[in-house]
């Protein structure tokens, strides 16, 4: 596991033992909540003995438990060395044990109660308040003897990852488990009042989304179910700026169980004139009845633009040569290189030993935690080459997966760069271009030096190779040139040429030294020009020397909001900069024609016309 469990946690298959005093629902109640005693439980557990917390939140505004009564907790425990456990219902998560004082009830189990489904009803039934509710359990495992006791938090793998959970000695603070990929604490919580049989809300995958003028996009949310009918068919409205457009109707070819989501693409038709408009959708009817959902509305921002723009990607890799991992690292990035050719911007930062020849202290602070390890768009830390993927399913090239999930983002900015040496290599003057699509001051530019096929024969230059000692059959596909009897099968390594090597950054004392972009206009280009220097230490500069040696100039456009990477671009020295660099390239005949008010027109208009290209751009043209 990659995650804050990294060795403390693992997660084992269970078998469902016995159910002890199950409480039956009445009419009017419902048991609502994650899988207890579900045959693809699982558990999790850090292996040693000590006091265990683990809960859920109940929101208040939930379709399920809006106006609700909690009657009743279910949840699962068959650890035979538990002792002192209590379920508990609380306003809010507090690190300590939970006494009188910091929950509002609180249940003694007795140990013979324990199995994979333990019911336990509330003395005094309690209202859901609109602020929500947590429901726990804890308990101490006084002995690791088996495997139950190792892992006693018992899992629901098949749904999605839910739950705090919190170990006393080892995880002294709530971890939220929605950043895990363990699945769902198993608890339930019986609730009852009035349910509805359609009741279905909307949530939004993504917070914006934009189209070209003229066009659609696609538009993904999710559709939770809390109603008691399958549901077969949504209505809908999208409003603009709160103005709501016709009632739609969408079928869905396999319905949406009750108490569970699915993901729903709709199309979205862009906006007559350029701008950012908020669009609300409004789910109006399920299966043909109103939607009695009190959560029916969703809501995101919409971008008009003139053109789409090419997003490219960085890799921000912490590497060294005194790293025996790294190796790996470099198998990814060569990977990602011949997948995705230009689209992939790698860089390289050297940093894990200061007598790596090609180390370079100079490099912002991104993050890093560990080596190899990469960051994508400065994105999550992950492996650089079994990218997001878990421990126990690596996959070879999995990181290509994260790499194009980043490449299909849509980006609100396009950039060029260019490099040129100077006589003397010492200094590399860099120009980049920077064109947002709307006006902004929220952007950042940042300039690397990055070289490819840098090798050297001092100790300085070999790099220490874990993977020399291992057989090609106990690793994954990916690494075979690493192992024994491979192309780089020694430890160290001597010889090998390393790419994207960050050389030369625009950092000085840990602060950005070009100069602010300030606030730019939507379709302009802004030019920002910078020297960089060199490398002055005589190993790395005998070794940029060589002929077969590729120094390439890339900038970098930060979102300041985020501190994500909006877009990069990376050009070998000595090349200009592309005419239509930021812009989608496709032919320049007009496609669409505007008024001045937004318009669409069949023919050209006296006065003032806006033309759009069919690569892209708008230009006003005026027609007499």
């Amino acid at each position: 596991m990659k995650k804050i469990f990294t060795l403390l946690m693992a997660l084992a298959l269970v078998g469902v033992g016995a159910v002890h005093a199950a409480i039956t629902p009445a009419a009017n109640q419902r048991w609502w909540g994650y899988g207890v005693g579900a045959a693809s439980n699982g558990s999790i557990g850090v292996e040693k003995a000590d006091t265990y917390h683990a809960a859920i939140y109940l929101p208040g505004d939930h379709d399920v438990l809006s106006g609700k009564t909690l009657s009743a907790i279910r949840f699962g425990l068959v650890a035979p060395h538990a002792t002192d456990v209590k379920v508990w219902v609380a306003a809010s998560l507090v690190n300590e044990a939970p006494t009188a004082a910091n929950t509002l009830w609180m249940a003694d189990v007795a140990t013979s109660d324990l199995s994979t489904q333990i019911d336990v009803p509330l003395t005094t039934p309690m209202a859901i308040p609109a602020t929500g509710l947590y429901v726990g359990y804890s308990f101490t495992i006084s002995s690791a003897e088996t495997k139950d006791d190792q892992f006693p938090i018992l899992m629901n793998v098949s749904d999605p990852s839910v739950g705090f959970l919190r170990v006393e000695n080892l995880i002294p603070e709530w971890y939220n488990l929605v950043t895990s990929e363990y699945g769902a604490l198993t608890i339930q919580v019986l609730v009852e009042g009035d349910f509805f049989a359609n009741m279905v809300s909307p949530t939004m995958l993504t917070t914006s989304c934009y189209a070209e003028i003229g066009q659609s996009a696609d538009v993904t949310f999710s559709l939770y179910n809390g109603g008691e009918a399958a549901v077969s068919n949504i209505s809908y409205t999208i409003a603009t700026d709160g103005v709501a457009g016709e009632e739609k109707t969408l079928t869905f070819d396999t319905p949406i169980p009750s108490y569970k989501s699915a993901t729903v693409t709709i199309p979205v038709e862009a906006d007559a004139a350029l701008g950012s408009t908020t669009k609300t959708i409004t789910v109006t009817k399920v299966n043909g009845e109103a939607n009695a959902s009190k959560n029916a509305a969703a809501s995101f921002t919409f971008l008009t633009v003139d053109h789409l723009i090419v997003r490219n990607v960085v890799v921000e890799e912490l590497t060294g040569t005194g790293c025996p991992n790294c190796p790996r690292g470099f198998a990814g990035m060569e990977l990602l290189r011949e997948t995705f050719g230009d689209r992939f911007i790698g860089i390289a930062v050297h940093q894990y030993n200061e007598t790596d020849a090609m180390y370079l202290p100079a490099y912002p602070n991104v993050g890093f935690t560990a080596a190899p390890q990469c960051l994508i768009n400065r994105g999550e830390r992950i492996d650089p080459f079994y990218g997001t993927s878990d421990d126990s399913n690596l996959q070879p090239g999995y990181i290509c997966n994260d790499f194009r999930i980043a490449m299909n983002e849509p980006t609100f900015v396009g950039v060029d760069v260019q490099g040129v040496m100077n006589d003397e290599e010492t200094e590399v003057a860099i120009t980049a271009a920077v064109e947002p699509l709307f006006d902004t001051d929220n952007y950042e530019l940042e300039l690397v030096l990055v070289a490819d096929g840098l090798y050297g024969s001092t100790t300085a230059w070999q790099q220490t190779n874990t993977y020399a000692s291992m057989s090609p059959s106990a690793l994954m596909e990916g690494l075979e040139d690493f192992c024994r009897g491979g192309q780089y099968g020694t430890n160290p390594i001597r010889g090998y040429k390393f790419n994207d090597v960050a050389i030369a950054t625009c950092y000085a004392n840990g602060y950005n030294q070009v100069e602010a972009l300030g606030t730019m206009t939507g379709g302009e280009k802004r030019y920002v020009n910078y020297t960089m220097a060199m490398p002055t230490k005589a190993a790395i500069r005998g070794a940029l020397r060589k002929s077969s040696v590729q120094i390439y100039a890339v900038a970098i456009v930060v979102d300041k909001t985020t501190g994500r990477i909006a877009n990069a671009a990376k050009r070998l020295l000595g090349e200009t900069l592309a005419v239509s660099a930021v812009r989608d390239q496709r032919s320049s005949e007009a496609v669409a024609r505007y008024s001045l008010d937004g318009m669409q027109l069949s023919a050209p208009q006296h006065g003032i016309n806006i033309v759009r290209m069919a690569d892209g751009s708008v230009r006003k043209v005026v027609v007499k």
